[in-house]
């Protein structure tokens, strides 16, 4: 009772309206839910993997970019920033209620100033494509996850590591960034056996040397 009391007094500081309504948050998620395909094998990635002209030009402008130090964080990785801009305000409303008052999250619950978590998310994320849309896969007082439903989940975080097979399953075995790692190091792989086969014919076309003849 007094836990409940706190966590009231706690959202009730952080502004809180009652128009804010938590009902359909508060639905426990099972905890044997197939991971969705938007988590495991994004459209972001569905769209960039693709073998096309444009995203080969796309990942040989990257790698210029790269070494010419020109090159700035893609939009991925802005986004896996918000989400875990987002964790960190889902952990600062259990260290100040001492436990979440809802099981999922959304859009609405990230940008509302009205909801319980928009008052520990400073600085607010922001979406760095149009097409980002904030959830929570699971749920989040049991070891939930945060996501984006066009880029995927942060490769960095625990979920994506312990469910790291399942994802490299669901992703091809061939993409536009492995054809052009292929076209970039398999002429300096030639090198290799090139050079091998010239030295070996020099050698084999070298004279043997004159042995010493004793007087």
């Amino acid at each position: 009772m007094l836990r409940l009391l706190v966590l009231m007094f706690c959202l009730a500081a952080a502004g809180c309206s009652a128009a804010f309504d938590l009902t359909p948050y508060q639905i426990p998620a099972s905890d044997t839910i197939r991971i969705p395909d938007e988590i495991l094998y994004p459209q972001y990635f569905r769209e960039t993997d693709e073998v096309t002209f444009e995203n080969i030009i796309a990942e040989f402008r990257s790698r210029f970019q790269f070494f010419s130090g020109l090159r700035s964080d893609s939009s991925e990785r802005i986004c896996y920033k918000m989400q875990r801009r987002i964790n960190k305000g889902l952990e600062r409303l259990v260290a100040s209620a001492g436990q979440l008052p809802f099981n999922s999250i959304d859009d609405r619950m990230i940008f509302d100033d009205e909801s319980p978590l928009s008052p520990f998310l400073r600085p607010m994320p922001v979406k760095h494509s149009e097409y980002c849309s904030f959830k929570s896969f699971g749920d989040l007082k049991n070891g939930g996850t945060v996501y984006c439903a066009y880029h995927g989940i942060d490769v960095g975080s625990s979920f994506y590591k312990t469910h790291l097979h399942e994802f490299e399953v669901a992703r091809p075995a061939f993409t536009a960034f492995d054809l052009v790692e292929l076209l970039i190091f398999f002429p300096a792989l030639l090198v290799i056996p090139v050079t091998w086969l010239v030295l070996k014919k020099a050698l084999e076309n070298k004279p043997p040397p004159e042995s010493n003849k004793q007087g």
